[in-house]
């Protein structure tokens, strides 16, 4: 069965910064900055939030189901798509625009600068799977608000479960809309940083949002992540331990994909959260968002070994 998966396939020039961002913002000046960083590593790779996602489900044995659109420019990418055996059916070409690209800023303490153009991706609503398809589980991920509102109502009319993760959408969303989403959705799933931007723009309390939700996941980087349910106390799980150095660029889209792999398997939510938190941490020991080598076999076995429990992916 598949994935439905709504976001990003995008290309990613990843710049590194050996110094603190924090470093170089001036409280008293903010409203005239002109920064140059000096970056000098750079990579240009396969990336985007449905991509990177589509890659770690895959991995864990899932059947990913990329509901988009790319630009005149991205016969390679489709083609490295069809060759880790994911499905590219659903993507819609726009000829006259640009496959979405990031540009992405990382300094030595793991923050992140973006800056991001959409491209044909304005133009995602026009995605949709066959009739015929058969879904259980969707994700929406950032967008444009007319996007995510398009797959979230088609989700909802074919009966799917789905799982908004607000991301960067946080930046642009008003108060209401953010509402809107969290009233039509299944489970919310946001890094602690975006829980904040969304608590100060809808003036909402983790009470007040889990009671409209099925579940709300607030992940914390290298801290773990957080699990509410409505009626039960918040349950904190651990980030996988990492040795060596770590790489965060996807790493929350890996977790992602771990996450619906899970619930598509229909496991209970501390191993579905586990193995959430395995996939992110496999992630992090590559550099590339969708280049480290993982199979269901490996992955499970990476699980017993860490949970003294076996799955079957």
């Amino acid at each position: 069965m598949s994935v439905f998966i709504s976001g990003s396939v995008a290309y990613d020039t990843i710049l590194d910064f050996d110094g603190v961002f924090a470093q170089h913002l001036l409280a008293d000046s903010l409203e005239k900055i002109n920064l140059t960083f000096q970056t000098p590593r750079m990579a240009k790779n396969y990336g985007g939030c449905a991509a990177n996602i589509a890659y770690s489900l895959k991995a864990a044995g899932g059947d990913p189901l990329i509901v988009t659109t790319v630009g005149k420019d991205c016969a390679d990418y489709l083609d490295h798509l069809q060759k880790l055996d994911i499905r590219t059916d659903a993507i819609k070409v726009i000829d006259d625009a640009f496959t979405p690209q990031a540009f992405i800023t990382t300094d030595r303490l793991g923050n992140q600068m973006t800056a991001f153009h959409e491209g044909a991706m304005a133009q995602a609503d026009k995605a949709l799977p066959s009739p015929e398809e058969n879904i259980d589980w969707g994700i929406v991920t950032p967008t444009g608000v007319h996007v995510m509102k398009a797959h979230v109502n088609y989700l909802r009319s074919i009966g799917a479960s789905i799982i908004w993760d607000m991301g960067q959408a946080s930046a642009y969303l008003s108060g209401e809309e953010i509402k809107w989403f969290i009233d039509h959705v299944d489970i919310l799933s946001l890094s602690s940083y975006e829980w904040d931007v969304l608590a100060q723009k809808t003036s909402l309390s983790v009470e007040d949002v889990i009671s409209r939700l099925k579940a709300l996941i607030i992940t914390e980087g290298g801290n773990g992540a957080t699990l509410y349910l409505p009626n039960r106390a918040p349950k904190h799980f651990d980030a996988f331990p990492i040795k060596g150095p770590i790489y965060p660029v996807g790493c929350g889209d890996a977790f992602r994909g771990g996450l619906l792999r899970g619930l598509s398997l229909g496991l209970n939510w501390d191993d579905t959260m586990r193995l959430a938190s395995l996939m992110g941490a496999i992630k992090a020991k590559s550099p590339t968002a969708q280049g480290y080598e993982a199979t269901p076999e490996k992955i499970a076995r990476s699980f017993e070994r860490a949970f003294g429990k076996s799955i079957a992916l």
